[in-house]
């Protein structure tokens, strides 16, 4: 088998041999043949290619192509030229049958206040009659609001502020109110008088009233007015004042006790309430506290209950290094105001909940 084997590769190699030899003089034959068909330019003469019989037809479609058309509009008061062979988009609007040159600005906009040409700089189809309502990019910002913003409509990274998008949900409202209610002043205030105060809240469709122990202004946290209740440990009794001012009634001088409080806990901490002795000259506070909403991609599901005058971030981040927003209140007509600091002065916006608060 050895043999054998010796004797097939001994035949393999003779007819490889003959297969190279037959290549190379292949080679060498065709080399003479193209010399023959193709001369090089040191002796010999090249054949001469065909000529094109449609080239003067294309140098004169092509030279035009360059030139200008000037177009002559209906509403244009200057001619309008333009690059030849570039078309100009033209918009037709359901109840007219003259068509608006998209490209012309002396025509009427689409879609006011969007001006025709920022559709065709960011390639956007105003054919629509809600094309400023739709979210080109799906970044939760319609085209109207990326237009006025001046963001890439086209780009879902580039968005106005959040703040564009926040709601107010709702407002939760706590309401009550302190009196000034008695005292041992005889005559003028004297060091050792006391002084008592009362708070009143509606609980549970309840009213309920907390009175302070006698107490002295002045004397910090031991002048805490309330040691239980709705307003436990808020208040600071201050200061005691004894004035003389005309009734705006009756224009009779009188004479009445004044105290003032310290709001020392929680977000309005820092407020004075000052109370004038008399069941009947109660402050009423309120406490709010907003339910927030952010209508943005992906924060939809998401709420922020916050506290008048507390701040916040954008998106909700409870541990967020800067809060720029602030629930600063509600105005009279029963909105959220929200404040912030752009470009070096306060801003602001008012947030209507759906319904009345409570």
């Amino acid at each position: 088998m050895a043999n054998l084997s010796e004797s097939y590769d001994k035949a393999a190699l003779f007819f490889s041999l003959l297969l190279a030899l037959g290549l190379g003089a292949m080679v060498l034959m065709a080399k003479g043949k193209v010399e023959e068909d193709f001369p090089d330019a040191s002796g010999g003469s090249q054949a001469k290619a065909p000529g094109n019989p449609g080239e003067d037809l294309y140098k004169t479609a092509t030279s035009e192509i360059g030139s200008k058309v000037t177009l002559e509009g209906p509403v244009t008061p200057k001619k309008r030229v333009i690059e030849n062979f570039v078309g100009t988009p033209l918009f037709l609007k359901a109840d007219s049958t003259t068509p608006i040159d998209l490209g012309d600005p002396d025509y009427e906009m689409v879609h006011d206040p969007i001006p025709n040409q920022w559709w065709l700089d960011h390639r956007i189809d105003p054919g629509w009659d809600n094309s400023p309502s739709l979210d080109q990019d799906g970044d939760g910002f319609a085209n109207l609001e990326e237009f006025e913003a001046e963001t890439d409509p086209n780009d879902p990274k580039s968005f106005p502020p959040l703040i564009a998008k926040l709601q107010c949900a709702g407002l939760k409202k706590r309401e009550f109110m302190l009196t000034y209610s008695s005292d041992s002043t005889v005559g003028k205030i004297k060091d050792a008088d006391t002084f008592k105060f009362n708070h009143e809240e509606i609980v549970n469709k309840r009213r309920v009233r907390t009175s302070s122990d006698n107490i002295q202004p002045g004397k910090g946290t031991d002048s805490n007015v309330y040691s239980k209740g709705g307003a436990q440990m808020r208040y600071e009794f201050k200061k005691i004042e004894q004035r003389t001012f005309k009734n705006p009634g009756t224009g009779v001088m009188q004479t009445a006790n004044f105290a003032t409080f310290e709001d020392v806990a929680g977000a309005k901490k820092g407020d004075i309430v000052e109370l004038k002795k008399g069941s009947r000259n109660g402050v009423i506070v309120k406490d709010w506290t907003a339910v927030l909403v952010l209508a943005a991609i992906g924060e939809e599901a998401k709420e922020l209950q916050i506290e008048e005058r507390s701040r916040f971030a954008l998106p909700f981040d409870p541990d967020a290094a800067e809060k720029p927003y602030t629930f600063a209140g509600v105005s009279d007509a029963g909105a959220a105001i929200v404040e912030w600091e752009e470009d070096g002065e306060t801003k602001s916006m008012d947030l209507a909940p759906p319904a009345a608060a409570n």
